[in-house]
């Protein structure tokens, strides 16, 4: 059994060990201490980082007691050995798990529900909760979460007796055997847990929820403590800060401001796309002139464009009208015939050309790559005038 350090004193960064074994494995070395201050993977946290001696550690694990962990380069059996763990990383992880157990004790006593999914990433926190939990519920949740932090409850730890046990009302995502280690953070949550913690919760510094997705038929609720919180805010905050540089507005007001432009932008579509249908009227009474069958290339035409130019085409009188406009993969084409033809002209271009796409005997849609000479001559050959 490798004695766990972590669990006497969670500030603690150095420690001298004596090394009970030293494997060779795929990803490194996996060295044996008889005692630890690195925490190993576990209850949603990751591993502690850090160094012994010369080498460095870049994965903890645990199985039957030992703690084995994984470093770049192998060290003597025997050997006594200086450990040391990164601080910040470790502060961080205490940081996030501590908050995040406030936030889950709060919620899962709000909604009587159960935290039944936590993760500790790089970038965020997640959990999983088995109820929906209403967005205007949110700040609320923030605010009351954040309470714990303002009033810097104190974080305790203890290991009841079966008896005590009995009578805590404690949270737990599995069944534990043996001795069961819980967690307590003032009024705000009592739960059984392996992880490292802050001795108080104003450590944690701010509790922040950054996003809520209905998940598996409850929530999924994203989270950010300590630093991580205060390196988002300013990420977002220098980022709002330009917006407002580039749209001339206090930062505070880039909301307002990309609500208009957005609302400009609609009405400067919807004029463009108004003089675009006019331009189709003009350009078709220019084309259907006693013709029947009438092909127009155009450029830069999506595939709406191309359905209300052909609609327009057949209005003034042709029987067939396609229209081909130029993308990255050679062409996208409507073909509209109010004889019933289009599915097989499509068949057709399929056979020979390849092309990709369907719709119904009266109108169809796709691409192709091909020639743009080599296209209009297999029109010209179906007696289509080309535009």
């Amino acid at each position: 059994m490798t004695e766990k350090l972590y669990y006497i004193d969670q500030y603690k960064t150095e420690f001298t060990a004596t090394v009970i074994d030293c494997i060779e494995d795929k990803k490194g070395y996996k060295i044996v201490l008889d005692k630890t201050l690195f925490y190993p993977e576990g209850g949603g946290q990751p591993a502690d980082m850090g160094t012994l001696g010369s080498v460095n550690v870049f994965d903890v694990h645990e199985k039957d007691d030992i703690i084995y962990h994984y470093t770049d380069a192998p060290l003597q059996i025997g050997a006594e050995v200086n450990g040391k763990i990164d601080w910040l990383h470790r502060f961080d992880l205490m940081q996030n798990h501590s908050g995040e157990h406030i936030l889950s004790g709060i919620i899962c006593r709000k909604y009587g529900c159960d935290n039944v999914g936590f993760h500790m990433g790089k970038d965020m926190i997640t959990i999983d909760f088995n109820t929906k939990i209403p967005a205007e519920d949110i700040e609320w949740l923030e605010n009351k979460a954040n309470e714990a932090v303002w009033t810097n409850a104190a974080v305790g730890v203890r290991y009841p007796s079966k008896d005590e046990l009995v009578k805590i009302d404690y949270r737990s995502k599995k069944e534990i055997d043996g001795e069961v280690r819980i967690v307590n953070v003032g009024e705000y949550d009592c739960c059984a847990c392996c992880g490292t913690h802050v001795r108080y919760a104003g450590e944690i510094g701010q509790i922040k929820i950054i996003g809520i997705q209905s998940y598996k038929g409850g929530t999924r609720m994203e989270m950010l403590c300590g630093m991580r919180a205060l390196n988002d805010y300013r990420k977002k905050s220098e980022i709002t800060s330009q917006t407002g540089a580039l749209l001339s507005v206090p930062a505070l007001k880039t909301g307002e401001a990309v609500k208009k432009l957005t609302e400009e932008k609609e009405d400067m579509v919807f004029a463009y796309n108004g003089l675009k249908l006019k331009y189709f009227e003009i350009k078709a009474d220019m084309l259907v002139k006693d013709v029947e069958n009438v092909i127009v290339f155009e450029d830069d035409l999506n595939g709406k464009d191309m359905t209300a130019f052909a609609d327009i085409l057949i209005k003034k009188g042709a029987k067939r009208a396609a229209v081909f406009s130029a993308s990255a993969d050679g062409y996208a084409f409507t073909l509209i015939s109010t004889k019933k033809d289009a599915r097989k002209f499509a068949d057709e271009m399929k056979d020979v050309f390849g092309s990709k796409g369907g719709g119904k005997d009266i109108s169809v849609q796709g691409m192709l790559n091909v020639d743009k000479d080599v296209l209009k001559n297999f029109f010209e050959q179906k007696g289509f005038v080309i535009y």
